[in-house]
């Protein structure tokens, strides 16, 4: 029964770590690179980035995730409110690949 459980929270600290590493990132800042990620199941990046008035800064889009950068303080939560899921710092995730 020990093993089981041993078993089990190892499995969940392994899955889970890449998850907590990224909202841990600090957040963009004005004139900072950030990876915008959207949902499946709502609105698309495109839509979401003209209902923010926001661009992209890289010609490539993930099919989930998009480079945005930040023009002011209040573009990432008109990015938040338009349908992004996530808005996280550009530059650290970069750092990660």
């Amino acid at each position: 029964m020990k093993a089981a459980i041993f078993l089990c929270l190892s499995t969940l600290m392994v899955t889970a770590s890449p998850v907590l590493a990224l909202v841990t990132l600090d957040r963009p800042q004005a004139g900072d690179l950030a990876l915008v990620v959207g949902s499946p199941f709502g609105a698309s990046l495109a839509q979401i980035l003209a209902n923010s008035d926001t661009t992209d800064a890289y010609p490539g889009r993930a099919p989930f995730g998009v480079f945005v950068v930040l023009e002011n303080a209040q573009t990432a939560s008109s990015l938040k409110e338009a349908g992004a899921v996530l808005v996280l710092s550009g530059k650290e995730i970069l750092a990660l690949c």
